[in-house]
């Protein structure tokens, strides 16, 4: 068995510490990229946000309108059969 002798010590240190400083390296890459695409998702999400609140504007408008249709039908309607009876 091989005893390691004091003038290694300091060699081994350096490895330790260089592998430490790219593990440390490698985890704040990894946080940043995570971030990063956390923020693109918050755009992805802030557009989508404002297509569906177009949309749903859209949507209250023609539901507006066929209400007034559907009440002018109801209208006609009611006239033809007043009109029917008489």
């Amino acid at each position: 068995m091989t005893e390691i002798s004091r003038n290694n010590w300091t060699f081994g240190a350096q490895i330790v510490t260089a592998v430490g400083m790219f593990i440390v390296t490698l985890g704040i890459l990894f946080i940043a990229t995570l971030t990063y695409l956390d923020r693109e998702d918050q755009g992805f999400r802030n557009e989508i946000r404002t297509d569906l609140t177009e949309i749903r504007a859209a949507m209250r408008d023609m539901n507006h309108r066929l209400d007034n249709i559907n009440t002018r039908l109801g209208r006609v309607e009611g006239y033809l059969r007043v009109s029917g009876e008489e």
